[in-house]
């Protein structure tokens, strides 16, 4: 999927500043060297209504953010039912830094299109981004 398939992002533009997200995703405060170096480093995926994101358990490859659509956070219970922990909206970040494996299921409750990054190239530029780092801790006491 390229950027001209996202829902408000100009045709033909690969510029992380056209995003309809950009000013509430956890790039808001970066730089735009930051910015540059993101832009090398995504790419999007669509899943479909229904679709895993993420499984309980699964040693996960990229870490990212909703571009559009919602996403429910939920977990197993003993007695076989599901427990919804939450609902994740665009512009919310799906994947923790430092922690490979996920601790709940998550699955697109509609179409959702994230913008990811493969998860060693993003611990490096938050390792060296003086922006992403406490944006990323901002987002999750919010």
């Amino acid at each position: 999927m390229t950027t001209a398939d996202l829902t408000g992002v100009k045709p033909g533009s690969k510029d992380c500043g056209d995003c309809p997200i950009r000013r509430q995703a956890i790039c808001s405060r970066c730089q735009h060297d930051e910015l540059l170096l993101l832009d090398k480093m995504k790419t999007y995926r669509t899943f479909q209504k229904g679709e895993m994101i993420a499984y309980a358990g699964e040693d996960m490859c990229y870490v990212g953010t909703l571009v559009t659509g919602i996403a429910a956070i939920s977990q197993g219970l003993e007695d076989g039912r599901r427990q919804i922990m939450g609902m994740l909206l665009p512009s919310d970040f799906v994947g923790r830094p430092g922690r490979r494996t996920t601790h709940y299921d998550i699955v697109a409750a509609s179409e959702v299109v994230m913008c990811r990054f493969e998860i060693n190239a993003f611990e490096r530029l938050l390792a060296e981004s003086p922006a992403l780092g406490p944006r990323l801790l901002e987002m999750t006491m919010d």
